[in-house]
């Protein structure tokens, strides 16, 4: 998986969990998408923007701002991979041949090592 790849599948990650979160809230509160539009002051196309859990091509910010109209609190964490998944990564490293294959595993190491966002990720609700 190319450096590309696990960005997308961490930001898909990051966005099916938000969407999840606040249609439950949603739910939860009986609120419309054009209340939840109000709320956040946006249209509702940006809402259903933002309950796509397929659409990743929304902001921080927006996210932020949308969670923060459920009183929901948005985090993401960068974390360090274990030893034992760097190990792997480094075996697979020492095992490569093709040119492309030891770059790709270089920088997953080098991520594993220095941190990247980790997997699953959540929108947390603080009153959870």
């Amino acid at each position: 998986m190319d450096h590309l790849t696990r960005m997308s599948t961490a930001a898909l990650q990051l966005k099916k969990s938000l969407a999840h979160a606040i249609r439950q809230r949603m739910a939860t509160e009986h609120m419309s998408i054009t209340t939840f539009a109000r709320k956040t002051r946006t249209g509702r196309n940006s809402v259903r923007r933002i309950l796509d859990s397929k659409n990743t091509a929304i902001t921080l910010k927006t996210m932020a701002k949308a969670a923060e109209a459920l009183n929901l609190e948005l985090t993401l964490t960068v974390k360090k991979l274990s030893p034992a998944k760097l190990g792997k990564i480094a075996d697979q490293y020492a095992r490569a041949i093709d040119k492309q294959a030891v770059a790709q595993l270089e920088t997953k190491f080098l991520d594993g090592f220095y941190g990247q966002a980790p997997e699953p990720m959540y929108a947390k609700n603080p009153a959870v």
